[in-house]
């Protein structure tokens, strides 16, 4: 059996704007109450996806939430009719108005964590939804997401889907974001894109004792050994590691601001992992005998490239895509070019003996400014011939669904927003317009939430 590494990317919402509420993201925060930009946004994310689907890289699509969420409003105590509670919100609290009208869904890497049916001791692939309960505005999103995946990955025969983790803050979820697979490369299994079974790796954050001075750590410990129960996933197949505190502190909230990962790669920076190397030693040695062939740990030291430059240009949140030549491409966002110290390390990587010889670039810097970059934007997802067969076949990309997808952006979304509209109960009514017009593209349910 051949996996299919599918990426699910999050399609940005027409209420995109910066609210700067992102605990430990220093790029939300520093552009926060600037003017965004909708549909140049949406459609930067649909350029990336066609860029990536024609490097040969499977695509589906997964759809924005409604927002306004008038429903978490009214749960606040704003009370009255829709206008009535946007007013309220924005007198009383302007961060909980902006959490209200939040598109933070788009980033799907945090929807949930995926452990395809070969690892899994019932041969299903399972999905937990991540709780994401470090943030109010991203503590919203679980019910819509659980939701749309049940709708996509709808065989229970195949595929099991878990609610968000209960639990409060000691089992704070961030799904994908914190999550690694090895595989074996193509070149080792006859020019399919993997083996049949992995090596799965969680980050996490420590327990609530971990060291950071300046940011909570958004994965516990306890949420990640969680997920991996819930998976049914082999012991000595399933590693952990911790997160180094300095790369949390510097503005890494999530593992993928610092590593990545594809087939037998990993590319990461020298402070990603906290006193990692004996974990690291037996991930290898698994590794070297589940597939045969040995891991590629390709590290980046803090010297060439500093934390502050790696959170800056975001060169270990692009994506890496395996070709069935065995060789990859990264797919890198273009702040990597415009920093040096990162543009260097870029070409550095390239020109070394390693599977990656390709490197697309693609503008994200509506997302960027967000806090977000083309590993936030996808959750992937591997999958079996006959499983892709029974997943909800509106979301797979084409690219006729490309065309109809640009149309509706272009015909919905706004050039442009600011913090004033987000007054406005006119500009609610024609978000969730333009939200359902996206999902009856895709087939899924159209009503947002009463």
């Amino acid at each position: 059996m051949s996996l299919i590494e599918v990426n699910f990317d999050g399609l940005v919402g027409p209420t995109h704007h910066y609210g700067g509420l992102g605990l430990g993201n220093l790029a939300s925060r520093e552009h926060a109450g600037q003017t965004s930009h909708p549909r140049a946004a949406a459609l930067q994310g649909l350029d990336k996806i066609e860029r990536l689907a024609a490097e040969g890289a499977p695509q589906a699509v997964l759809p924005p939430h409604f927002r306004p969420d008038f429903a978490w409003l009214r749960e606040l105590g704003f009370e009255g009719d829709d206008a009535e509670r946007l007013r309220q919100a924005a007198d009383v609290s302007p961060r909980l108005l902006s959490a209200a009208w939040s598109a933070s869904a788009m980033w799907v890497a945090n929807a949930a964590t995926v452990s395809p049916a070969a690892d899994c001791s019932d041969g299903r692939t399972h999905l937990t939804v991540a709780n994401l309960l470090s943030s109010p505005h991203r503590s919203i999103e679980p019910a819509a997401t659980e939701q749309t995946l049940r709708e996509i990955f709808r065989d229970p025969r195949r595929f099991a889907i878990h609610s968000p983790l209960p639990g409060g803050v000691a089992l704070r979820d961030e799904g994908a974001a914190n999550h690694l697979r090895f595989f074996a490369p193509a070149a080792a299994v006859g020019g399919e894109f993997s083996g049949p079974e992995g090596i799965e790796v969680f980050v996490h954050g420590g327990s609530d004792t971990v060291p950071t001075r300046r940011f909570l750590p958004r994965q516990t410990e306890e949420a990640s050994l969680a997920v991996a129960r819930l998976h049914g996933l082999r012991p000595e197949r399933t590693f952990f590691l911790a997160q180094h505190p300095a790369a949390i502190d510097a503005g890494a909230f999530h593992n993928d601001v610092v590593a990545t990962s594809c087939g037998d790669v990993l590319l990461y920076h020298q402070l990603a992992f906290a006193e990692a190397e004996e974990t690291l030693a037996e991930i290898a040695a698994a590794y070297r005998e589940l597939v045969g062939v040995d891991l590629l740990r390709i590290e980046i030291s803090e010297t060439a490239l500093p934390l502050e430059d790696a959170v800056a240009s975001y060169l270990f949140n692009s994506q890496l895509i395996e070709r069935l030549d065995g060789q990859m491409t990264i797919v890198v966002p273009s702040q990597v070019r415009e920093v040096a110290s990162a543009n260097a390390c870029l070409e550095d990587l390239l020109a070394a003996d390693n599977p990656i010889d390709r490197a697309v670039v693609v503008e994200l810097r509506e997302s960027m400014w967000n806090g977000g970059g083309p590993a936030c934007l996808r959750l992937r997802v591997p999958l079996s011939q006959e499983d892709l067969a029974r997943v909800h076949p509106g979301v797979l990309w084409s690219a006729r669904l490309g065309e109809r997808l640009r149309e509706c952006v272009t015909a919905h979304y706004r050039e442009q927003l600011t913090a004033a509209d987000l007054r406005d109960p006119a500009f609610a009514r024609e978000a969730h317009a333009a939200t359902a017009a996206v999902r009856k593209i895709l087939g899924l349910w159209t009503e947002a939430p009463p």
